[in-house]
């Protein structure tokens, strides 16, 4: 599985369902059914040791922009059903990026890596 339109990628393992798509934007949902998300940043700062974790989270909702010459996405991380319930969200250049999710036993891996040249 994984997701692919245009410069936006996500590698994946889950589910992946489009929730909207407009001129503007397309909302894509990924539930995870309240596991940990481990969260890998390439080129974090060395004080920072290998991860960041958010526990029960349900789904990933995450928006990406269609507009010519944009390259941007929101991710959310939820506890509910609706964005109002969102443990974190950010945004991230999805230009030169892409996202990787792999659902292991105990948790899900999320990193977001630089594409390759």
């Amino acid at each position: 599985m994984g997701y692919r339109k245009e410069d936006f990628l996500i590698i994946s393992n889950l589910e992946i369902r489009t929730l909207k798509e407009d001129d503007n934007d397309i909302d894509l949902f990924i539930p995870i059914d309240y596991r940990t998300l481990n969260l890998y940043i390439e080129d974090l700062p060395n004080y920072i040791n290998n991860r960041i974790q958010f526990t029960e989270v349900r789904s990933l909702v995450i928006r990406f922009s269609i507009k010519e010459n944009e390259s941007y996405c929101t991710i959310h991380l939820l506890k509910s059903i609706d964005l109002q319930s969102a443990i974190v969200n950010f945004e991230m250049n999805y230009k030169d990026h892409y996202i990787e999710l792999v659902h292991k036993e105990y948790c899900i891996e999320m990193y977001l890596k630089r594409k390759e040249s």
